[in-house]
């Protein structure tokens, strides 16, 4: 036979075993009971004392909860907390601070919280989930993000750089829905070179049928995307050509992630990979790269779609050869472009044809 205590933790036989007790006691006393049942005369004495005669509601377990509690907060402070958390979306400390509330930080997280005014902390990854879904309804080439990469601290490629003098700088610019990316190459960070690349890429987009004036250029405050009234620099540009420019806030990096997320990628698939015997070799297997990238390669966040994909989906009026994008050797570009500066470099732009 079970004893009371084990029967006891079963926690949905206690009714029941108090009825076995109380009628076991009231036929064969106390003593008797204390032996089968294994328990204490005081939890017998306890039982029969509660138990009335058809009533087995005086065998269910009475709280213990205090009847009276000295420092319970006022109602009245209760209702102000909840009026002001609801009016200011303040947490318990704050709200201590700011209205000088006659309880303690702790009471105001307490009252909250049963009130059921708290709200979980958001989790980086939802975070980012919801923002991709905002960004799918946005238009089609309306945010083109820019940023640039610095190459040589890739321990894979700073051997072969160095060696074969391949670029320093990769100059990314990525359109945030459907991610395709266009790339520029060159020996060092220069608002030319950034500008060269602005135009270039603007007359690719308008070439196979983007409209530029629907067009808004992103870029952090780096020096190669800055300007004066002595110098040209990207925002001029893109707005000489119809398109806007914004830059992002000073230290709101995670504005630029669009972009950065291409740097990780390219690092891991391309530059912490590939070897090159030649020039010739690096240009061939980064143009293969990128061509692979904007027309083959499925992107997980995007549902599994490539960008020329996403493109033919959002706008049947865009030529599926936009996806052909030549990354440029800005250096040979300029060169060609304006041969007066082929041995002036610097930040130096040439004047706009």
């Amino acid at each position: 036979m079970l004893k009371y205590w084990e029967i006891y933790q079963m926690k949905g036989e206690r009714h029941v075993l108090r009825q076995r007790v109380v009628a076991h006691a009231r036929a064969h006393g106390i003593k008797d009971t204390v032996r089968a049942f294994g328990c204490s005369r005081n939890t017998v004495r306890k039982w029969l004392r509660r138990y009335k005669p058809r009533k087995p509601s005086t065998l269910k377990e009475k709280s213990r909860r205090p009847h009276r509690c000295p420092h319970q907060t006022p109602k009245r402070v209760e209702n102000q907390v909840v009026q002001l958390r609801e009016s200011s979306g303040f947490g318990a400390e704050r709200l201590k601070m700011e209205f000088d509330l006659p309880c303690s930080a702790g009471a105001i997280g307490r009252i909250l919280r049963q009130k059921r005014l708290t709200k979980a902390r958001k989790k980086k990854h939802k975070t980012k989930k919801d923002l991709r879904e905002v960004k799918k309804q946005w238009e089609l080439f309306g945010q083109l993000s820019a940023d640039t990469k610095h190459l040589q601290d890739i321990p894979h490629y700073w051997p072969q750089m160095m060696r074969l003098r391949l670029p320093r700088y990769q100059y990314t610019v990525r359109e945030v829905v459907s991610g395709i990316t266009l790339c520029g190459y060159a020996d060092d960070l220069s608002k030319t070179y950034m500008v060269l690349l602005a135009e270039r890429i603007s007359a690719h987009l308008a070439w196979h049928g983007v409209d530029l004036s629907g067009v808004e250029w992103q870029t952090d405050n780096g020096c190669e995307f800055q300007e004066n009234k002595h110098e040209r620099g990207l925002p001029a540009t893109v707005k000489a050509l119809g398109s806007n420019h914004h830059y992002i806030p000073v230290k709101a990096h995670t504005w630029q992630s669009d972009v950065e997320t291409i740097h990780r990628l390219v690092e891991d698939e391309f530059f912490d990979r590939e070897t090159f015997r030649s020039q010739d070799e690096f240009w061939q297997k980064i143009t293969l790269y990128w061509h692979w990238f904007n027309i083959a390669r499925r992107n997980r966040h995007k549902g599994w779609k490539t960008p020329l994909q996403i493109i033919a989906q959002k706008n049947l009026g865009i030529q599926h050869a936009i996806a052909s994008w030549q990354p440029l050797d800005l250096g040979a570009t300029l060169r060609q472009y304006a041969p007066q500066y082929r041995a002036k470099r610097g930040h130096d732009v040439p004047v706009y044809p």
